[in-house]
């Protein structure tokens, strides 16, 4: 045989064993999940003959209801897998003789269901098996002394929410009642047969969902709402719980952004990088005399300004002083010194005569470092130009500050005291952490905020949070110095977005300060005397002017002022 027959018959072997021993492991796979299964099976047929071995009043689970001799969880172990035996037992009114109040005979509690599920864990998978069964009184049903307990569990809106927790308990029976289970396709859970008793504490809750819950009078909430449900013989206990989305709300403390101008009034030339036929003379930038009288043309260029945590170019400004047989003009070049493009600021190319001019469309991505040329120009060679003064005008970015304690309050109440002040249900105290960040899962509500140690200056997307089920707030608080009372106003239009450049005036008697809001529609008054006296008074062009009077203020107060 040639060396390439042993290679190719090699290469058949290989492939045909490897074939072999992927069947062989899938059999193995098999045999071994389908045995687990049988075990699963054994155990659940096991538990369901054990719940027809005793009497139908002893059918029940303990802590369960209707209440009986059979654990709700149990747990052993076969072929060494772990299995888990969980029996839900429960009363059902049965059509045949109609329901609830319709029932020919008047009791609701024709028979009891048995279901038995079996879960265990096999290849990281988890499997279970499921049986469930009927078990019938001798005779003519009963009734058991009981009511019955129905919870109803919507969103926030008032739809039926299936899949929910419903987590029963009431210590004051024996035995104790502590039964979790499930709303149906309704968003119900009915238990007939429960025994009577004022003490059952319902907690509702589903993953990634808020909870809602029964809260007990104690001698803080002395008028708990809602308080524990009371299940009355022969009476039908209701009760409506609603949860929905948790909603994320990130709050992020920084440093206001700072404006910053470069200037330079010519004092020198230490901040000239290069000059041709012109410098600085006397606080000015002018053509340089050779002794034959001043050349027909002359430039200088500036040092390039390279800002640190630079956001956003503003502005350039300069001072000039031409003459009828001169001129001077400023053009912006970047950081090798070649001119900006028109279309990243028009009319760069032909220079700037008129100030200041607006940098905004300048993107600090692609221009992260800028300088200025100025180019004279005279048809005299006795004058010469001036330039006096220029600027460039930038703001930096925010920066974090870390660990600043807070507190969200919610507006939703559980209760209150006996001299009737509220208990509000959700109070969280955090800091922004070592990163000046933190983020909150919170149920939906309207949060109020207190800061420790700042004032406000300007926020984006700023207090009061409106919470809706399910939705992500990211809200950036610019702090600044801590005032004993400030005013934070927010300008939103009719459609809640936000309105920037609008004029704020806060006025009282003695007082009044006007500012305009911030890109995130914000107006910030500091150092303010408390007292509700004060009139908020908003005015823009393409705005109807309005003014909100009898506004409050007191410690740190924000106000959403709506304008048209």
């Amino acid at each position: 045989m040639s060396l390439i027959d042993v290679l190719v018959g090699s290469a058949i072997t290989l492939i045909i064993f490897v074939a072999l021993f992927g069947l062989l492991r899938a059999s193995f796979t098999v045999s071994s999940l389908t045995k687990s299964k049988a075990i699963a099976t054994t155990i659940a047929a096991a538990q369901l003959e054990l719940v027809r071995s005793l009497e139908y009043d002893d059918v029940g689970t303990v802590g369960g209801i209707p209440n009986g001799a059979i654990e709700q969880t149990a747990t052993s172990t076969h072929n060494g897998l772990t299995f888990v035996t969980r029996t839900f037992i429960r009363y059902i009114d049965d059509p045949s003789d109609g329901l609830g109040a319709s029932d020919e005979t008047g009791i609701i509690t024709d028979y009891k269901q048995v279901k038995v599920t079996v879960s265990y864990t096999i290849n990281n998978q988890e499997r279970s098996v499921e049986l469930i069964s009927n078990q019938s009184p001798v005779g003519l049903e009963t009734t058991v002394g009981g009511g019955t307990l129905q919870v109803n569990v919507v969103n926030a809106v008032g739809v039926a929410i299936a899949g929910a927790e419903v987590h029963i308990q009431n210590s004051s029976l024996t035995p104790a009642v502590d039964l979790t289970t499930f709303t149906n396709a309704a968003g119900l859970v009915f238990l007939p047969g429960a025994a009577t008793s004022t003490d059952y504490r319902i907690t509702v809750t589903k993953d990634g969902y808020s909870t809602a819950q029964t809260y007990a009078r104690d001698t803080t909430n002395q008028n708990p709402t809602p308080g524990y449900l009371t299940v009355a013989e022969n009476q039908t206990t209701s009760a409506t719980f609603a949860i929905d989305l948790l909603a994320d709300l990130t709050i992020r403390t920084l440093t206001p952004p700072e404006t910053s101008t470069w200037e330079d009034s010519f004092d020198d030339a230490s901040n000239i990088a290069s000059a041709s036929n012109a410098g600085a003379s006397g606080g000015a930038i002018k053509l340089i005399d050779s002794g034959a009288g001043y050349p027909g043309s002359g430039s200088v260029v500036s040092v390039t300004l390279t800002p640190s945590g630079l956001a956003q170019w503003l502005a350039l400004d300069a001072d000039l002083n031409p003459s009828a047989s001169t001129q001077v003009s400023v053009q912006v070049v970047n950081a090798s010194g070649t001119l900006l493009p028109d279309d990243v600021l028009p009319g760069n190319s032909t220079g700037f005569t008129s100030f200041p001019v607006s940098l905004a469309g300048v993107a600090t991505s692609t221009y992260p470092a800028l300088a200025l040329r100025a180019v004279l120009e005279s048809s005299a060679p006795a004058e010469t130009p001036d330039l006096t003064r220029w600027s460039l005008s930038y703001e930096t970015n925010a920066t974090p500050i870390p660990n600043v304690s807070h507190t969200l309050r919610g507006a939703k109440t559980v209760g209150s005291t006996g001299a009737g002040a509220a208990i509000y249900k959700t109070t969280v105290s955090d800091t922004t952490g070592a990163s000046g960040a933190t983020t909150h899962s919170l149920e939906w509500d309207a949060y109020d905020l207190t800061l420790n140690g700042y004032d406000i200056v300007d926020a984006c997307s700023s207090p009061p949070y409106a919470l809706s089920p399910g939705v992500t707030i990211d809200s950036s608080l610019y702090l600044g110095t801590d005032s004993a009372h400030m005013l934070l106003v927010t300008v939103k239009d009719t459609a809640g977005a936000v309105v920037a450049g609008a004029d704020v005036t806060l006025s009282r008697t003695g007082y009044s300060e006007t500012v305009q809001t911030s890109s995130c529609g914000t107006a910030y008054f500091g150092d303010l005397a408390a007292g509700s006296a004060y009139t908020i008074s908003l005015s823009k062009a393409g705005y109807s002017d309005t003014s909100f009077t009898g506004v409050s203020v007191s410690g740190n107060t924000f106000y959403v002022a709506p304008f048209e």
